[in-house]
C-alpha cells in the first residue's frame, strides 16, 4: 500500500448514536450543492459569464478589499448589504463543514490533517464552478471559505475538549 497510514485517517467514528449526525451532514451537503451549483442551473448564462475573464479571480484579497471598501464608503444600503452578505456568507457556509469533519472522522481533529482536506474540498468546489459555468472561481472565496471552516473546527474542538474534560472529572 502506497499510503499505509491513510487507511486509518478516514475511518468514521463509531456509528452507535451517530446516525443523526450523518443525516444532518447529508442534508448540509445537499443544501451546499444547491447553493453552490443548483440555484444557477435555471439562470441564463450572460455573455459576460461566458467570456471567462469575469469568472476567474486569482488575485488574493482583491474582491475582499472591494467589498470592504463598499461597506466602509458606500451610502447605498442595498450595495452595502450585498457586500456584507457576500463576505459573511462565504465564511458562514463552511462553518458547518469545520464542525462535521472532526465530528464524523476522529482524525480530522488534527489540524494538520483537517486543513488540507478543507482546502482540497473548497478548491474542488471553485474548480467545478469555473468548469461548469455555474459560478466564479475566486481565490477570495477560497480564503473566506477556509476561514469559515477553521472557525467551525475551532468551535468543535473547544466544545469537544470541554466535554472530554468534564467526562474525566
Amino acid at each position: 500500500m502506497i499510503f499505509p497510514s491513510l487507511s486509518g485517517i478516514l475511518v468514521p467514528m463509531e456509528q452507535k448514536g451517530k446516525k443523526w449526525i450523518w443525516i444532518l451532514f447529508g442534508l448540509y451537503c445537499a443544501v451546499m450543492a444547491w447553493l453552490l451549483f443548483g440555484q444557477r442551473l435555471g439562470s441564463p448564462l450572460t455573455e459576460e459569464a461566458l467570456a471567462g475573464a469575469s469568472r476567474l479571480n486569482l488575485e488574493p484579497f482583491s474582491m475582499i478589499r472591494h467589498f470592504v471598501q463598499i461597506v466602509a464608503m458606500s451610502d447605498n444600503r442595498r450595495l452595502v448589504a450585498s457586500a456584507l452578505v457576500n463576505l459573511a456568507g462565504n465564511v458562514a457556509v463552511f462553518v458547518p463543514l469545520g464542525i462535521f469533519l472532526p465530528w464524523l472522522w476522529r482524525a480530522m481533529g488534527k489540524l494538520w490533517l483537517f486543513l488540507p482536506v478543507l482546502v482540497l474540498v473548497i478548491t474542488a468546489v471553485e474548480g467545478i464552478q469555473y468548469a461548469t459555468l455555474l459560478g466564479v472561481c475566486d481565490v477570495d472565496d477560497l480564503i473566506l471559505n477556509t476561514a469559515g471552516g477553521l472557525i467551525g473546527w475551532v468551535l468543535f474542538m473547544v466544545v469537544h475538549n470541554a466535554k472530554q474534560r468534564k467526562a474525566s472529572l
